[in-house]
């Protein structure tokens, strides 16, 4: 009887200390999760500055549908809106699209936006200054792949997730549009999706780069739509390809960025 009840108590113990084992992995869990979304709402000091991964609050949109909006832009930078939106619902860029997204992935681009300036990673809508600070010790010849040659916030960014990783990449420009001299000392390879907010903060980021550094950048565009959380992405990805067509991609490009609350919500 008394080898019973040691069992029947060994039982419940071992069902208890499951139970325990389970909470303690769910609170992990929990915990990981707030870390994260802390560091990506504290911004660059943390870590990590934002990348796309939804949750965000969105006001109500100008216009209903995406090709709606389309049709508007194309009279403002002068194309044609008939053969733009034609071209977007045929799905002919799709390709296109999905190819420099598969590349992003074998980058390891898991978020938007995602930077690649020389080579050396940089995930996230960081301000102007990191962006800076990088673009000059390139200049300088002076890029390192050691992250603790670079500042404070840099080296954060690192430690707190990778967010910085100075050891370059080999990328290609391919046939991405490009802006700047082709024979620049720095390029910036941008793997961005045109819904994601983050991205449209990071949007005059790379103007006022360009605007400074003149001759000295030059930046590709790549398509990398979070299809999962922004369903309008593909096809505004797509849209960025047709009107390439008809000579207008970086006006589109800007057009999308420049009014992403009108038609992304």
């Amino acid at each position: 009887m008394d080898n019973e009840n040691r069992r029947q108590s060994e039982k419940k113990n071992y069902g208890v200390y499951g139970l325990v084992g389970l909470l303690v992995v769910a609170a992990f869990v929990i915990g990981s999760l707030y870390t994260k979304v802390s560091v990506l709402e504290k911004g660059i000091g943390s870590g990590a500055p934002n990348q796309a991964g939804g949750g965000e609050v969105q006001p109500t949109p100008k216009y209903k549908t995406l090709n709606e909006a389309l049709k508007d832009y194309s009279k403002q930078i002068g194309i044609d809106g008939n053969k733009l939106t034609a071209c977007v619902d045929s799905g002919e860029k799709k390709a296109i699209v999905d190819a420099e997204q598969k590349e992003g992935e074998g980058l390891s681009v898991q978020g938007t936006p995602a930077f690649f300036i020389n080579g050396r990673f940089v995930g996230g809508a960081f301000p102007y200054e990191a962006f800076q600070e990088i673009i000059d010790k390139e200049l300088a010849g002076k890029g390192s792949s050691n992250y603790k040659d670079y500042s404070d916030d840099l080296q954060k960014a690192y430690t707190g997730g990778k967010a910085f990783d100075p050891e370059p990449k080999k990328i290609e420009v391919g046939n991405a549009p490009v802006q700047g001299e082709n024979n620049a000392k720095v390029t910036i390879v941008e793997f961005s999706d045109f819904q994601c907010p983050f991205c449209g903060r990071s949007y005059p980021t790379i103007k006022k780069v360009l605007s400074d550094y003149k001759g000295k950048v030059r930046f590709a565009y790549k398509q990398f739509p979070l299809n999962s959380i922004h369903p309008k992405a593909q096809k505004a990805a797509e849209a960025s390809q047709c009107a390439r067509d008809q000579g207008k991609f970086w006006e589109l490009h800007d057009k999308l960025f420049e009014n992403q609350t009108e038609w992304a919500t």
